[in-house]
């Protein structure tokens, strides 16, 4: 008989890869976005050395700001999936004798032991 009921496993990690996933396309996109302004920049200062154009200042600007923003945001999007991955990783530990609940493991040994221990004065009558 057990005392406790907890989340799948499998699906806990489905869940993980599904996080992982989607914030690796999220980083790619960024990745994208400050490769194209590069690409830009980069011909941009071709032009400048090969051809007449006025647009290689503000496209080095532009790329350059492009990756901040881009290195900035995959840091966040990696933190809130870390921080995600972390909730989903808690297990949900309930008593099936009483209404207890907790997601700390110690604590539900704890009520265990103190709750629904066998001891004279709850199980033995004399």
């Amino acid at each position: 008989m057990s005392f406790f009921m907890a989340d799948e496993p499998e699906s806990t990690s489905i869940k993980h890869e599904i996080l992982d996933k989607i914030a690796a396309l999220i980083a790619a996109a960024f990745g994208l976005v400050a490769a194209l302004a590069w690409n830009e920049a980069i011909k941009a200062l071709f032009r400048e050395y090969f051809g007449p154009t006025d647009q290689v200042g503000p496209m080095i600007v532009y790329a350059i700001i492009v990756t901040m923003i881009a290195v900035v945001l995959t840091i966040f999007v990696a933190r809130a999936a870390s921080q995600a991955k972390a909730l989903l990783g808690k297990r949900d530990y309930r008593c099936a004798l009483c209404n207890f609940k907790t997601y700390v493991e110690a604590e539900f040994m704890e009520h265990l032991s103190k709750e629904h221990s066998a001891s004279d004065d709850k199980f033995i009558s004399k």
